[in-house]
């Protein structure tokens, strides 16, 4: 055992070394409280009384030394003591080896067998610094600081100076921020330039489907993929013999069934519009008679609050004695003409009304053409007649004036051989139109040449006629208006329509002239 617990105190009880370090642990604390209760007391500038300097003693009996813990309590402290003393040599003679070692050497001169005398002067080296060993501090053992915590110095904070820019500073960053905005703007620009014509798909596409290698170093197949479907095996071998009849070469593999695209509208195509929901002549009346309940209850309300003036009665001679009463008896004359004034009044009142109702002639022309016009923003219908002649003034007049009225555009070319007349519009413009060229005007009773229509079809001549060469839309109008042009050739004629750029209506028109009834399209 140590010789240390085997030490005894004044009462002859053994001291272990645990007791000794535990004594010596509340000793420090005790001391540090004293020393903590001391700062405080000088940092609040209170006087500390000369008692209150001396440590208090403390009321555990473990804190009472006797003399033998005291000699051990110092042993320890001075072997403490030794140690570092000790740790403290070791790192000066470390350092003070260093600088030995680090310390230069003077370069030696290299000798000769045979002495030769120099003449020259040996330049003397420059004495070496020699490097002061580093003295380490004096360590101080100071149980009641922590390093760790800094005093900040009553010293006045460094005032801060201007600081200026150079010239052009803000210009360059403000050019780096427009330069960098457009950057963006031109980025987001071609992404959505890619996207909206699908290159940006088509790189996605390219970058997720494999590198193609060299074609030499690919095998070739023995058989064609599309082939290998049809075949149904991996060769060639498996084709059938032309011998074999056409149904049965490819019974299993090719059908007589036919897939069918999927019907797609059409993008200019309009919406269908829901039909408006018409009332009955019995609804209608109802919702008058409504209306006018609710019109007289209103009426009736600011009369019984004072805000208009009552109505006179309404005098007529079925309730003129009702009415009046004595006045009528008193001057039934003077009361006869009374109410038939009132009853003259009140025509005249009726009849200006309906005369103010009534629409003025721009607003009828207005309301007319309100109701011929059609929108051909999504599309623009045309048709294409041909007329063998249109000399008659009275057909030749309905044709232009109808097409006027029904606000078409396109032209009426006159020419000896044929009559083309082009109408631009809507499908309602169309409809009226067509049933002009096609019912109304009686083109068969006409004999070219003549002024009167001949119905009898016995009478010998040429007879007029009118066929509808092509209908169909197109994606805008070509002609502003309706014009009649007469042309003197069939290629002055055909020059007309290609200004406007249809001449393919003229080509279309002729070439179905020139041909055989029976090879007309």
């Amino acid at each position: 055992m140590d010789g240390r617990s085997r030490k005894r105190n004044g009462d002859g009880v053994p001291i272990s070394e645990e007791q000794l370090r535990s004594k010596e642990v509340m000793y420090q604390a005790q001391m540090e409280i004293q020393e903590r209760k001391r700062q405080l007391n000088m940092t609040n500038n209170r006087p500390t009384p000369v008692l209150a300097l001396r440590p208090q003693p403390i009321s555990s009996h473990t804190a009472k030394l006797n003399r033998a813990e005291a000699a051990v309590f110092i042993a320890r402290q001075v072997s403490q003591r030794e140690d570092k003393m000790k740790e403290i040599r070791e790192r000066l003679a470390a350092s003070s080896t260093l600088a030995a070692l680090t310390k230069k050497a003077p370069a030696g001169l290299p000798l000769k067998k045979e002495s030769i005398p120099i003449e020259k002067e040996v330049p003397v080296a420059a004495p070496v610094e020699e490097e002061k060993p580093v003295v380490a501090e004096k360590f101080e053992y100071k149980p009641f600081l922590d390093p760790r915590l800094k005093v900040k110095g009553a010293a006045r904070e460094k005032r801060s100076t201007f600081n200026f820019h150079t010239k052009g500073e803000f210009e360059t960053l403000a050019n780096k921020q427009r330069q960098q905005a457009r950057l963006e703007k031109l980025q987001s620009k071609i992404a959505d330039t890619a996207q909206s014509t699908g290159i940006s798909s088509a790189v996605r596409l390219a970058m997720v489907t494999p590198a193609i290698q060299d074609t030499a170093a690919q095998e070739i197949p023995e058989v064609e993929w599309w082939d290998e479907i049809v075949l149904g095996r991996a060769d060639y071998d498996a084709i059938p013999s032309s011998s074999e009849p056409i149904s049965k070469r490819y019974v299993t593999t090719i059908t007589d069934l036919i897939e069918h695209p999927v019907q797609l509208k059409p993008p200019n195509e309009s919406a269908q519009q829901c039909l408006k929901a018409y009332l009955t002549k019995k609804e209608m009346k109802k919702i008058r008679r409504q209306n006018r309940k609710e019109t007289l209850k209103e009426k009736q309300e600011k009369i019984r609050l004072g805000l208009e003036k009552p109505p006179e009665p309404k005098i007529k001679m079925s309730n003129l004695m009702r009415v009046l009463g004595n006045e009528a008896i008193q001057d039934p004359t003077k009361m006869e003409e009374h109410a038939k004034k009132q009853a003259a009044e009140r025509q005249a009142k009726h009849q200006q009304a309906n005369q103010d109702r009534k629409l003025t002639k721009e607003e009828k022309a207005a309301k007319k053409t309100k109701k011929i016009s059609e929108d051909t923003s999504a599309g623009v219908h045309v048709a294409v007649y041909k007329v063998k002649s249109l000399s008659h003034p009275g057909k030749k007049f309905k044709v232009e004036v109808n097409a006027k009225q029904l606000q078409m555009t396109g032209v009426i070319v006159f020419h000896n051989l044929i009559n083309l007349v082009v109408v631009e519009g809507g499908p309602k413009q169309q409809k009226s139109y067509k049933n002009l060229m096609m019912n109304r005007i009686k083109w068969g009773d006409e004999i070219i040449g003549q002024k009167k229509d001949v119905e009898d079809r016995d009478v010998p001549g040429e007879r007029n006629e009118c066929h509808l060469v092509w209908e169909g839309m197109v994606q805008k109008r070509a002609f502003q208006e309706l014009r009649s042009i007469a042309a003197t050739s069939e290629k002055n004629a055909r020059e007309i329509l290609d200004k406007h750029g249809v001449a393919h209506y003229w080509d279309l028109a002729y070439s179905t002239t020139i041909l055989n009834p029976d090879q007309e399209v």
